[in-house]
C-alpha cells in the first residue's frame, strides 16, 4: 500500500485532520511545516507560512518569545512545554500552551538535521473562566466590590507594604445604622439598592491606592493608606458620616457608624488592627451610633464590663478584688520532646474562677488587666507563685511563663523576676519568658533594656505565636531568642490547608537554620504529632501531648505508641526522626 500512497502527501493530511495546530520549524525559525489547524489560527494559508518566521506575522514582542524558546530546545534538546499569548487572524489575542521538541531528519546528503516540532493547546476559555472564578470568589456580586477574601490578602499587603516603608495606614469599618428598617419597611430589593447606592459612594470618595471592601451584609471597610494618621482616617470618617446621612435611594436616609484603627500604633498585626477598628466601631454604637472614632484602650476595658453587664456585675472591679484573695490560679500545660514524648517542660497559664460566675477566660480579664494597669500585680503574682510551684517539681523541668507587653515595657520588669527567682531558689535557666512579637514592636529603649537585663540574669526567651504577626523575621534578627513558637493556628490547619503546612515546614527550616530549637503549640491529633516528628519539630505542646491542670503532671505517652514510637529511644532507635543539631 505505502508503495503506490506518496508519503508526503499522506503526512499532510494525517496533520491536517488533528485538531491541535501542529507545525515543523527549521533552525532558522522558518516553517516547514505546518497543518490547517494552525492556518486557521492565524488566519493564513500554508503557503502564506511555509519559509516565513514568526517576525513575519506576530507583534515583535510576541515573536522574540516565541524565538527565545525555540533557541533553548535547539540548543538543549529538551522538551519544553510553555503558556503564551499569540495574536490569531482577526486581531484578538489568545492563551495557548506550546509544546515543542527537538528532532533530527536525515537530509537529502544523509546528515542528521534538527527540526524543532510543535504543537499548540488553546486554553483561551479556560484562562476567562478561572478568571471569572477568581473574580466570583473575590467581589461581592451585589456592589462588585472586593469582599472579605479579597479585603483581607489587601489588608496583609497593606501591613507588610507599612512595615518595609516604615508607614502608617487606617484601617475604617463602616457600619449602616438604619439597614434594618429599610429591609422590613421597604423590602430586600430596595435594601439591595442602598447597599449599591453605598458602595457606589464609598469607592468615588476614597483616593487611588486606597480599598474598599463589602464584608457582608451591611458592613464596609476602607483601608485609607496614606500616612498622615490618625488625621486623614478622621477626615474621611466624618466625610463619610456627611455622605451616608443625605437621602439616597428614594429618598432613603441611613446614616452609618464608624470605627477606625491606625496600623502600627494601634495594633502590629492584621488580626489585632481588626479585632480593635471593631472594638472602636462597638463604642459608637455603644454611645447612641452615627460617629466615627479611633481605638484606644478604654474601649477594650469597656468591652469586656459589657460583657459582664447583662449578668449585672462589673468585670473590671471584681478582677481589682480576685487579686490576693484566692480566686486567681495557676494551671501548668506539659511540653514535650517531638521525639520520644520526653518531658521538657511546662508552661503556667493563668486562671480566673469567680465566686458567683464560674471560670472567666484569660482572653476576657487580660485585655481588661492590661488596659487599667492590674496587669502589673497578677504578673508579679504569676511570677512569684510559678516558680515556687517549680521548685517543688519531681522533674528539673523547664518553666515557661508570658508576659505582656505592658510588663515588658516597664522598667523594674527584671527586678521582679530576679526577686521570683531569688524568693523560690530556682535557677535563671529553667526560667523561659514568652513573649509575642507585639510586645516588641516599638522597641523602644525600654524594652531593650529590659530584655537585655533578663538576659544577663539567665532567664531564656521564647518567641510567641510566631508567624502570626507582621514583624517575625525581625524580632529574630532584633532580639536574641532562645526558642520559637509556631503559632497553633497553623498547626491546627497544616493537615487541611497546603499554605499552613507550608509555613510550618518554612519555621521548621528558619529555626534548624538558625540553631533554634522550634516548639509546635495546639497539637490535638495524632495525625499532627506524626507529621511534625517526619518534619523534625523539637518540642511539642497541646491537648493530644496533656490538658493544664492545678498541679504540673507528666504528659502520657500513648500518642507515641499510637505513631510507633518506643518508650526509650537510643541513637539507633530513632525510626528515621530528624533531630536538630
Amino acid at each position: 500500500m505505502l508503495g503506490v500512497v506518496d508519503t508526503t502527501e499522506a503526512l499532510q493530511e494525517i496533520l491536517n485532520a488533528i485538531a491541535n495546530p501542529v507545525f515543523v520549524k527549521d533552525r532558522d525559525h522558518r516553517f516547514v511545516v505546518v497543518n490547517q489547524a494552525l492556518c486557521d489560527m492565524l488566519g493564513r494559508d500554508s503557503a502564506a507560512l511555509i519559509g516565513r518566521s514568526d517576525f513575519d506575522f506576530q507583534p515583535r514582542e510576541q515573536a522574540a518569545v516565541f524565538w527565545a524558546v525555540d533557541d533553548e530546545v535547539f540548543a538543549t534538546g529538551q522538551t519544553h512545554e510553555n503558556e503564551e499569548v499569540v495574536t490569531d487572524g482577526t486581531g484578538i489575542i489568545r492563551v495557548v500552551v506550546t509544546r515543542k521538541r527537538l528532532v533530527h531528519l536525515r537530509g537529502p546528503d544523509g546528515d542528521l538535521v534538527p527540526f524543532l516540532v510543535g504543537v499548540i493547546s488553546d486554553v483561551t476559555r479556560f484562562r476567562d473562566a478561572e478568571m471569572r472564578a477568581y473574580y466570583l470568589a473575590h467581589h461581592d456580586p451585589l456592589t462588585g466590590l472586593p469582599n472579605r477574601i479579597l479585603f483581607r490578602e489587601k489588608l496583609d499587603a497593606a501591613v507588610e507594604a507599612a512595615c518595609a516603608a516604615g508607614s502608617r495606614f487606617a484601617l475604617l469599618l463602616i457600619d449602616l445604622d438604619e439597614f434594618k428598617a429599610v429591609n422590613d419597611r421597604r423590602g430586600h430589593a430596595a435594601g439591595d439598592e442602598v447597599l449599591r447606592i453605598v458602595g457606589e459612594h464609598l469607592a468615588e470618595v476614597v483616593r487611588y491606592g486606597d480599598a474598599v471592601s463589602r464584608l457582608g451584609g451591611d458592613e464596609f471597610c476602607i483601608l485609607q493608606m496614606l500616612d498622615d494618621q490618625p488625621a486623614a482616617g478622621l477626615q474621611l470618617g466624618g466625610q463619610l458620616l456627611d455622605l451616608l446621612s443625605k437621602p439616597g435611594a428614594a429618598g432613603i436616609s441611613i446614616g452609618a457608624s464608624i470605627g477606625m484603627a491606625v496600623f502600627p500604633e494601634d495594633a502590629g498585626d492584621a488580626d489585632l488592627l481588626l479585632h480593635r477598628a471593631d472594638l472602636a466601631l462597638y463604642a459608637v454604637k455603644r454611645g447612641g451610633r452615627h460617629g466615627c472614632l479611633r481605638y484606644d484602650q478604654t474601649m477594650t476595658a469597656a468591652a469586656g464590663r459589657d460583657l459582664a453587664a447583662p449578668h449585672g456585675w462589673a468585670l473590671e472591679d471584681d478582677l481589682r478584688a480576685a487579686i490576693g484573695t484566692g480566686q486567681l490560679s495557676l494551671a501548668y500545660q506539659p511540653l514535650v520532646a517531638a521525639e520520644d514524648g520526653a518531658l521538657r517542660g511546662f508552661e503556667a497559664l493563668i486562671r480566673w474562677r469567680h465566686p458567683r460566675r464560674g471560670d472567666i477566660p484569660p482572653a476576657v480579664f487580660i485585655p481588661i488587666a492590661e488596659a487599667n494597669g492590674m496587669i502589673h500585680a497578677i504578673g508579679e503574682w504569676v511570677l512569684h507563685e510559678a516558680c515556687a510551684h517549680a521548685m517543688r517539681w519531681q522533674w528539673n523541668a523547664q518553666l515557661a511563663v508570658n508576659i505582656s507587653a505592658v510588663q515588658l515595657r516597664t522598667s523594674g520588669l527584671p527586678a521582679i523576676v530576679a526577686a521570683a527567682l531569688a524568693a523560690s531558689g530556682l535557677s535563671a535557666e529553667r526560667l523561659e519568658l514568652e513573649i509575642t512579637e507585639t510586645a516588641l514592636l516599638d522597641g523602644s529603649d525600654q524594652v531593650v533594656e529590659a530584655f537585655t537585663q533578663l538576659k544577663a540574669l539567665g532567664v531564656r526567651f521564647a518567641l510567641d505565636d510566631f508567624g502570626a504577626g507582621w514583624s517575625s523575621l525581625d524580632m529574630l534578627r532584633r532580639f536574641p531568642f532562645d526558642r520559637i513558637k509556631i503559632d497553633r493556628s497553623f498547626v491546627m490547619s497544616m493537615q487541611s490547608e497546603t499554605r499552613s503546612a507550608a509555613i510550618v515546614r518554612t519555621v521548621l527550616g528558619l529555626g534548624q537554620a538558625l540553631s533554634l530549637p522550634v516548639t509546635a503549640e495546639g497539637v490535638e491529633t495524632v495525625a499532627q504529632l506524626t507529621a511534625l516528628r517526619q518534619l523534625g519539630c523539637d518540642q511539642l505542646q497541646g491537648h493530644l501531648i496533656g490538658r493544664p491542670k492545678s498541679k504540673a503532671s507528666a504528659p502520657s505517652r500513648q500518642p507515641w505508641a499510637a505513631t510507633g514510637c518506643p518508650d526509650t529511644v537510643t541513637p539507633s532507635g530513632r525510626r528515621g526522626v530528624r533531630r536538630r543539631g
